[in-house]
Parts: structure tokens; C-alpha cells; sequence
């Protein structure tokens, strides 16, 4: 069954992956105020709302290019136009700064989130031991592993692959019928749990917001996961600068917050 999961298309909450979507709030803005906006598709629902008030507010066009971390930064290195960059990717923030294309002046922390164990809500068969009152996360992961059931991750390229396989590999499990998703594959972590009710997977709990068919079984506690928005070195960082601002504001925030994310 799960071979399969390496041959499927990835499926993008926005059904398309690497598309640039424009927002254009005046017919006739300045051209010369157009931005493109870089973050992974976990953020695509909120920052889509974002970026079209943002336009209408403020004679600008704003293009998001949501893809993987990872895949986002070998865009910028091929030379692709980026003026802001969304992520909670530390690995890939780092890269970006070393190359020296961050403006460190201009970094905010926009939302947080956590890790969560989900499997479907059909899935019946899960040990009992999931259903305890405030079980952690890690303790949910070691209850798989000594039942050596279905775990499914996403690539280290993706923020929430790169945390989930830092928690496996601190725990050093060794019974897990465990699953990878590779970067060819760009098929929907969410939707193949949604369709494999044996199947459990790690995701951010934002990525859960309204979801009826899956179940959090457990949260890691103590870890919070921060989302970066910081400017890129480059053309038009005047118009960058404001948009990462208009991300700050309650308006902004409260699009976050009804999309599942934590706010401040």
C-alpha cells in the first residue's frame, strides 16, 4: 500500500503546486509595487487572504509562490524573484541568511504552532494506550513502535518533516513501520491519512483547522514552532517592508488565528 505513496502527486491545499497567485487590490497599481511572496502551502489559506487585503489597502500586486522550504530555496538560487520569505523551516532560514540575502532588520514572527500525531477518524484499531488524558506526543510515537504501526512523514524539506524526524531520530525507534515522503512526491500527506485509516502521521495542528476527517491524538508539549517572515535582499524591499508589516497587524492576525495558527 504504501509504496504507492511514491508515485502519487502531491496535491496542494490550492490544488496546484508552485503557481503564483496575484492579488491585485487597484486596476491601476503602481508596477513598480508589485512584491512576490514566498511560503510553504501550510500557509497558503491565511496569507492568501492577507495578501489580497494587503493589495486593496495599499496600490500593490502581491504574487505567492507556495511550494516546499526547500524547493522555495532552490528557486531563489536558479535566480527566481522573491521579496519576502514565510517559513518555519529553521535549516532553510539559516541557508538564506549565510547566503547573505536575509534582511536581518526586517524579520517577524508571525504565528506558532506544534506538532501533532493524527490518524484518520475511522482508524479503530489504534491501541488504547493513544486515548490517554494528556499523553504526549513522544509518548504516542513510543506506543506505536512497540505495536510496529504505520507512521507517514513528510520530507525534512518540508518544516514539518524537518521537526518530525528530529523527534523520531531523538527517540531512536526502532519498530516503526515508518514512511518518508520523498521530494518527488508531491501527493497530500493529509489526504493519503484521510484515505489509509491504519495510517498515522505527523503534522502541524494548524494543518488539522476544520479537518472532519482526521483525529489529534497527541501534541508535543514544551515545543513551540515559530513562523518567520523576513525580506529578501533585493528589488523593491520598500513595498516588502510594508507587506511585512500589514502581516503584524490584528487584522492579519486574526486571519491567522481563524486558520488554526497561534497568535500572539
Amino acid at each position: 500500500m504504501f509504496k504507492n505513496y511514491l508515485s502519487i502527486k502531491y496535491i496542494i491545499l490550492i490544488s496546484f503546486l508552485g503557481v503564483l497567485l496575484t492579488f491585485v487590490g487597484n486596476s491601476f497599481a503602481n508596477p513598480a509595487r508589485n512584491i512576490t511572496v514566498f511560503a510553504e502551502p501550510n500557509m497558503a489559506l491565511p496569507l492568501s487572504i492577507i495578501a489580497r487585503n494587503f493589495s486593496q489597502k495599499n496600490n500593490a500586486v502581491v504574487s505567492i509562490n507556495f511550494n516546499s522550504a526547500f524547493d522555495l530555496l532552490n528557486e531563489i538560487d536558479q535566480g527566481a524573484p522573491a521579496n519576502v520569505f514565510v517559513s518555519a523551516h529553521p535549516q532553510i532560514i539559516e541557508n538564506l541568511k549565510q547566503k547573505g540575502l536575509v534582511d536581518v532588520y526586517n524579520i517577524a514572527y508571525i504565528a506558532n504552532d506544534t506538532l501533532t500525531l493524527c490518524t484518520s477518524k475511522d482508524n479503530n484499531k489504534f491501541p488504547l494506550g493513544l486515548l490517554k488524558k494528556n499523553i504526549s506526543l513522544e509518548g504516542s510515537l513510543k506506543i506505536l513502535d512497540e505495536n510496529k504501526l504505520k507512521l507517514i512523514i513528510e520530507h525534512d524539506g518540508i518544516s514539518s518533516g524537518y521537526y518530525g524526524k528530529k523527534i523520531i531520530q531523538d527517540l531512536s525507534l526502532g519498530n516503526l513501520n515508518l514512511f518518508y515522503k520523498l521530494i518527488e512526491d508531491k501527493s497530500s500527506l493529509i489526504r493519503d491519512i484521510e484515505i489509509n485509516t491504519d495510517t498515522y502521521g505527523i503534522v502541524f495542528l494548524s494543518q488539522l483547522h476544520k479537518n472532519n476527517n482526521l483525529r489529534s491524538l497527541s501534541l508535543q508539549k514544551d515545543k513551540i514552532i515559530y513562523y518567520q517572515a523576513f525580506v529578501i535582499a533585493g528589488e523593491n524591499m520598500d513595498v516588502a517592508r510594508e507587506f511585512l508589516n500589514f502581516l503584524k497587524n490584528q487584522d492579519s492576525k486574526k486571519t491567522l488565528r481563524n486558520s488554526g495558527f497561534m497568535v500572539d
